[in-house]
C-alpha cells in the first residue's frame, strides 16, 4: 500500500539546463517511490506465524496472537497467551536498493544506489471480533548515493477502521477477508526541512481484499483500492489513485517466507489533462530473525505509461531491508 508510498520524473534530455526547475522536477519521482513503498508494505505480510502457539491458543486467545495484520502480519509470541490484545507498535525500518532509473525517467536513465530509513508507530485496539481502528504515522528518509538532488523525506498518516473475517488465518498472515476505510495524508518535503513541501495530498481511502488457501503453507490474494483526493498541493501533481493487486505468500518454513505481488494502478490527475497506468511486480524473501527483527531481500519493476510522453518511465529495482519492532 504503502505511505502511499509513495514517484514519477520529468527530467528530459536537458535535465539540469535551468536550475531554478530542478526541485519542481524531483517531486515526481519522490511521489511514486513513495507510493511504490507505501503499496509494497501494505499488500505484504511476511511475518513468521507460530503454529505451536496459534494450536494451543484457545478461540479468544486466537485474536490475541493476530497481532498488526494489514502492516506487519502476524508476528511470534513463542507460547505466550496475554489477556488483553496488543494495541501499539513501534518500528525501525532500513532499506537500500539499487535502481535502475533512479529519475524515473523517459530517458536517458540513470542508474543509482537508493537508502530508506524510517520509524513507524502504530495504534491499533479492537473494538469488537472483527473491527479495528488504526492510527498510523511514519517519517521516511530517501537518499540517493549520487543523484543527491532527489533526495527528500516522507510524513504519511492515516486513521480508520478495519474489518476481518479469519483474521491472519492464512499463511503470510493473511486474513481470509478484509476491507477498510480511512483518512490518509502524504506530505514529501526536502531534506530536513519540513517547511520546504514538495509535495502533499489528503486521501479519503476504502479497499479490500480477499484470500484464498491453496495448501496448508500457501495463499494467494486479490485486492482494490480507491484513494481519492479530496486536497492536495502543487496543484500539478494532485491526482486519484485506483488499483487492483493480486499476490500469493508462501511460508516456506515458520521463519520464512517468499511473497510475491502484481499491482496494476491508474493515477487520474485532478488539475492536468494527464493519465497515467502503473505496473508494479514484485518478488520477496522474508526471514523473521527474531520476534523483533525481520529481514528481507526482494527485486521489483515498476512500468509508467502515461498520455503524456515526459512521463513514460521503466526501472528495475532489487535490494534489503531490515525492521525492528516491538509490539505491545
Amino acid at each position: 500500500m504503502l505511505l502511499n508510498k509513495s514517484l514519477i520524473a520529468l527530467f528530459l534530455v536537458t535535465v539540469c539546463s535551468f536550475a531554478g526547475a530542478l526541485s519542481s522536477l524531483a517531486q515526481s519521482p519522490a511521489v511514486d517511490r513513495a507510493v511504490m513503498d507505501q503499496t509494497i508494505r501494505e499488500a505484504l505480510r511476511t511475518t513468521k506465524r507460530d503454529a505451536r502457539s496459534q494450536t494451543s491458543a484457545a478461540p479468544a486467545s486466537q485474536e490475541e496472537i493476530n497481532l498488526l495484520d494489514r502492516e506487519f502480519g502476524l508476528q511470534s509470541i513463542s507460547g505466550l497467551v496475554r489477556q488483553e490484545p496488543p494495541q501499539f507498535l513501534l518500528a525501525l525500518e532500513a532499506t537500500g536498493f539499487f535502481t535502475s532509473n533512479a529519475a524515473l525517467s523517459p530517458g536517458p536513465e540513470s542508474s543509482d544506489w537508493v537508502g530508506r530509513t524510517g520509524l513507524r508507530g502504530a495504534w491499533f485496539p479492537q473494538l469488537t471480533d472483527n473491527i479495528n481502528l488504526l492510527a498510523m504515522a511514519s517519517y521516511s528518509l530517501w537518499r540517493y548515493e549520487d543523484m543527491k538532488q532527489l533526495d527528500f523525506d516522507d510524513f504519511g498518516s492515516q486513521i480508520g477502521l478495519q474489518y476481518h473475517l479469519g483474521r491472519g488465518q492464512l499463511p503470510g498472515g493473511i486474513s481470509r477477508f478484509n476491507i477498510w476505510a480511512q483518512y490518509r495524508y502524504q506530505r514529501l518535503t526536502s531534506p530536513w526541512n519540513w517547511g520546504n513541501r514538495l509535495y502533499e495530498n489528503h486521501f479519503v481511502e476504502t479497499g479490500l481484499r480477499k484470500g484464498w488457501l491453496l495448501s496448508p503453507d500457501i495463499s494467494v490474494w486479490l485486492g482494490g483500492n480507491a484513494a481519492v483526493s479530496v486536497e492536495g498541493a502543487p496543484s500539478a501533481f494532485r491526482r486519484h489513485e485506483f488499483s487492483t493487486q493480486a499476490g500469493a505468500a508462501w511460508q516456506v518454513t515458520p521463519k520464512l517466507a517468499f511473497t510475491t505481488l502484481y499491482r496494476f494502478a491508474w493515477f487520474d490527475h485532478v488539475n492536468v489533462s494527464q493519465n497515467d497506468l502503473n505496473h508494479l511486480v514484485f518478488l520477496g524473501l522474508g526471514y523473521q530473525v527474531t520476534n523483533n527483527l525481520t529481514a528481507q531481500i526482494y527485486v521489483s519493476g515498476i512500468f509508467n505509461h502515461s498520455d503524456v510522453n515526459a512521463f513514460d518511465y521503466k526501472a528495475l529495482n532489487s535490494g534489503m531491508g531490515l525492521v525492528i519492532s516491538q509490539i505491545w
